[in-house]
């Protein structure tokens, strides 16, 4: 990187200086390590200061640009990550209102870092004032994470809101600050003022209205959709600007690059959440089953899949101003996809094994159940010793999972589920003797008591590995067992349909991003994109399966097959891509490679 090449040779450490200027100075512009821009889109790249009409010289300055990030920016997106990771983390996806608020805060979020980082990637310098700004930035992501795990758009007056607010109005006042900056030092170039001050205006006239909408959120239970709005906005007149005046557009930049990384991170921390799950299930438990082992190798399989079809369509040359800054644009909905789907993974997941246990639990009681009520109408065996019998079956079934999967409460969830499994043997009992005395005599008061022995244990399970119901179900239900039940089958549902959407939505926007980046379209570019639609398509149309009561969505998510469905059908994808395709008039394909291809230095020739 340049820091490391302008301390080559020397032991001393380079000074600061109080105001660094992004402007490429005279003397280093015959080095040319950086690349420049500036004039030199109208002149071409072997513009230099000698051969430069003196005019244009004056009215378009020189920025220095880099190829890659710089550490300092690489150091802001670990507070993105950690900022996302620390969110998903608290924030349980369990009903519409936490899937919003999740969506909402990824909003927020990204919008701050795109908008820092358009800044920078344009206009970065090192010095003493850029740092303490930096500094400010990393302060509004310290308080964000502050204000992130109260985040609920759904009250009316959330002072975590107002917060955020505040938050969003320092970032902006700190950007207007740092275009500012840079308009005073090209304060002698008469075409670079303009936009510069435009873009301030509209930072600052952001930051205006956060502090205004601060003082809504007191009263008003929709305030929250202005934070979203004023984000696009802004996005919408930064890219706007750009492409309006060249002076201050992205060509020459790292912007591809800045994407690209902001999609590692986000697929790294999909990672990251799917490998906590994997220690929690290797926390509770001593070995693997072959359906646990599926659903593990599926969601790896989907972010690998995921990666190498990203990265295998990106093209890190320039494809034009307009199209790339759409491109960058595109990025948001494609990254909040990704999210949802990498979170869906991980909760499908500890789904299955939560299931897994509880299935096994539920076969038990149910054949033995069925074994019982068969020899209570036969009348062949002592009734007593029937009940014994079965009621022993059934401990030594819960003792058996309570033991595989030991609870949170180990305490507590004994004396519950032993205190039910009493109650469902006196219920039996009284249903044995209405039965001699009624043949119609009704079961179901027994029926209940068992099932309030699995929803007790499915409640013991979700607490053993995280997973949790949506909180107002829960206390609706109260102790009823069985609404306790349908509000986590209802989580489940919920998990199903907003996975499958937002793989199908990831796959759509790839292939859009693809599209976009194409600088020459084949027959094999739009077949591409087809396929990317129509597998985008049907796993949006896997959602359907959760119509009526979901039974078929729930059955579905008990197994371990989701998530190789959903491996299996980006590989489709991937596939399609790598398929050998003519391309006219002798022009070849630019690919990106695992590792960086060496290039010679165009000035050293080495």
């Amino acid at each position: 990187m340049e820091e490391h090449r302008e301390r080559k040779g020397s032991n001393v450490t380079p000074q600061l200086k109080l105001v660094g200027s992004p402007l490429l100075s005279r003397d280093n512009s015959y080095k040319s390590e950086p690349t420049v821009v500036g004039f030199q889109q109208e002149l071409g790249n072997d513009a230099n200061f000698d051969r430069v009409d003196s005019k244009l010289l004056r009215d378009v300055p020189i920025f220095q640009r880099h190829e890659e990030s710089t550490t300092i920016e690489l150091f802001y997106d670990l507070f993105f990550v950690a900022n996302l990771a620390t969110f998903s983390n608290i924030h349980e996806i369990n009903n519409t209102r936490t899937l919003t608020s999740y969506i909402g805060f990824f909003c927020i979020l990204w919008f701050t870092w795109c908008l820092t980082s358009l800044h920078d990637i344009r206009f970065v310098s090192d010095s003493v004032l850029s740092r303490l700004l930096k500094g400010a930035h990393l302060g509004v992501m310290v308080g964000l994470a502050v204000s992130g795990p109260k985040f609920d758009t759904s009250e009316k007056h959330n002072a975590q809101l107002k917060v955020m607010a505040l938050v969003l109005m320092v970032s902006r006042l700190i950007l207007a600050v740092q275009y500012l900056i840079v308009m005073f030092h090209v304060r002698e170039y008469a075409r670079a003022k303009l936009p510069l001050f435009l873009v301030s205006l509209a930072s600052f006239l952001a930051a205006m209205i956060y502090l205004g909408i601060s003082f809504a959120f007191s009263h008003s239970i929709i305030a929250h959709r202005a934070l979203y709005v004023i984000a696009v906005a802004e996005m919408v007149a930064t890219i706007g600007i750009a492409s309006q005046w060249k002076v201050v557009s992205f060509k020459g930049t790292h912007l591809v690059e800045r994407m690209s990384l902001l999609t590692l991170y986000i697929l790294g921390e999909g990672v990251i959440h799917i490998l906590a799950t994997v220690a929690k299930i290797s926390k509770s438990q001593d070995h693997w089953t072959a359906a646990n082992i599926g659903a593990l190798i599926g969601a790896i399989s989907g972010i690998y899949l995921f990666y190498m079809l990203y990265f295998d369509t990106i093209n890190r040359e320039h494809f034009g101003s307009i199209r790339q800054q759409l491109w960058a644009f595109l990025h948001f909905p494609f990254h909040a996809a990704l999210v949802l789907c990498l979170s869906g993974m991980a909760q499908f997941v500890i789904f299955q094994k939560i299931m897994e246990g509880f299935n096994a639990f539920n076969e038990i009681f149910t054949n033995n159940l069925i074994s019982f009520l068969n020899e209570v109408q036969s009348g062949t065996n002592n009734i007593e010793d029937d009940i014994l019998h079965y009621i022993t079956a059934i401990q030594d079934s819960l003792n058996k999972t309570l033991t595989a999967y030991p609870p949170v409460n180990a305490l507590e969830v004994n004396e519950n589920l032993s205190e039910l499994v009493e109650k469902f043997k006196e219920q039996l009992t009284e249903y044995i003797k209405a039965l001699s005395e009624n043949a119609n005599a009704s079961i179901d008061a027994a029926s209940s008591a068992g099932s309030d022995i699995e929803a007790a244990l499915l409640l013991s399970l979700q607490e053993t590995f995280g997973f949790e119901a949506a909180e107002d179900k829960v206390e609706e239900a109260g102790n009823n067992s069985l609404l306790k039940t349908v509000a986590s089958l209802d989580t489940a549902t919920l998990i199903f349909q907003f996975f499958f959407i937002a793989t199908g939505m990831t796959i759509i926007i790839m292939g859009i991003l693809g599209l976009i980046n194409v600088r020459v379209y084949t027959k094999g570019s739009w077949l591409r994109f087809a396929t990317h639609v129509s597998v985008g398509i049907t796993c949006c149309l896997l959602c359907l399966l959760s119509l009526g009561e979901g039974d078929r969505a729930v059955s579905l998510s008990m197994t371990a097959w989701p998530l190789p469905m959903v491996a299996f059908f980006v590989f489709i994808v991937l596939a399609v891509h790598h398929v050998s395709w003519e391309v006219k008039d002798g022009q070849s394909a630019k690919k990106y490679h695992f590792l960086p291809r060496w290039r010679p230095n165009r000035h050293t020739g080495v």
